[in-house]
């Protein structure tokens, strides 16, 4: 009895002893350079701003493929981009939006074809590992302390690996996917003088998944006009190629918006479909030239609406 309770003291101390090394090495999370860590940021930015603006949500198509600033100078409406990855999924996105958006705000809802409903819940705990308010917007309402408590249990997790990765694997951060090179607008801007890749990343084969993405835009339909918050819809920059592999999918789950969704969308189904060479890394992903046309695109298009023209007069 005695060894088992010398040995139990042992471990425990051990265990205490990891979890100090590794508070020790936790980042500063305000001053990580952590892209994710980027959400605290653009946050910020709607805080600061007083009055109307125009919210960008959707996935990187956004962070890599718009010019925020040029859209509020042409539209004389500030502008914050609020894109950051597609897989953290559609009903984490419009679960921030509620929280963030403000009476007289109008919201562009630009949505890669791959992004799903639900989302990937190891990005979603990553994610909320840097910005902890982000939390809720995974978690219903009526989740019990026990997610709480698992929340505080995956973050540990998160720690862990991270430790790993940075103190053994000894990781390099990537000088791209970075919180340092995304601008006061929530705009990437690092990678606009590279060269662009010779592979480009995100290629899938993309279902028809439009039933669930519709009830979840008509509900947040519902939330804003009772808030009275102006929204628009259209989907992400799109690779030619990757279009035309996908294109019975895509004209299936389009005619389906077209004839379920309240929310007015402002072009059509290859409006924003472009050629290799506008792209950087991603068939999502935009370099300067395609990023100059298609916020160029995207402007006409806003200034076209219907939702929108008394507003952008």
């Amino acid at each position: 009895m005695k060894k088992f309770i010398i040995k139990s003291y042992l471990f425990l101390s051990l265990l205490i002893l990891l979890a100090c090394i590794l508070f020790a090495f936790e980042e500063n999370h305000k001053n990580t350079t952590e892209y994710l860590a980027s959400m605290a940021d653009k946050h910020q930015r709607i805080r600061d701003i007083d009055g109307q603006k125009i919210i960008l949500a959707g996935g990187s198509n956004l962070v890599f493929g718009i010019d925020s600033q040029q859209i509020e100078k042409e539209l004389n409406i500030h502008v914050v981009n609020l894109g950051l990855h597609a897989k953290l999924g559609l009903a984490f996105i419009l679960s921030e939006l509620r929280d963030v958006a403000s009476s007289k705000d109008i919201i562009v809802l630009s949505i890669e074809h791959l992004m799903t409903s639900q989302g990937d819940r190891e990005l979603q705990r990553m994610t909320a590992y840097y910005n902890s308010f982000a939390f809720k917007y995974y978690h219903e309402k009526n989740d019990n302390w026990s997610s709480l408590l698992k929340f505080k249990l995956d973050n540990h997790h998160i720690l862990f690996k991270k430790t790993i990765s940075n103190i053994i694997k000894k990781a390099k951060n990537d000088p791209i996917y970075t919180r340092n090179g995304i601008n006061k607008y929530g705009d990437a801007i690092s990678h606009l003088e590279l060269v662009k890749k010779d592979k480009l990343g995100s290629k899938s084969i993309i279902k028809d998944n439009s039933d669930d993405k519709i009830k979840l835009l008509n509900e947040f339909y519902l939330f804003a006009k009772r808030k009275g918050i102006k929204v628009v819809f259209s989907y992400g920059a799109y690779e030619r190629s990757e279009y035309e592999n996908n294109i019975i999918a895509l004209k299936k789950t389009h005619k389906r918006m077209e004839e379920n969704l309240n929310i007015e969308m402002i072009m059509d189904i290859d409006d924003f479909v472009y050629p290799t060479s506008y792209f950087y890394d991603s068939v999502y992903h935009l370099n300067q030239k395609g990023r100059l046309i298609h916020t160029r695109n995207m402007i006409q298009k806003l200034k076209s609406s219907s939702t929108l023209k008394e507003i952008l007069q």
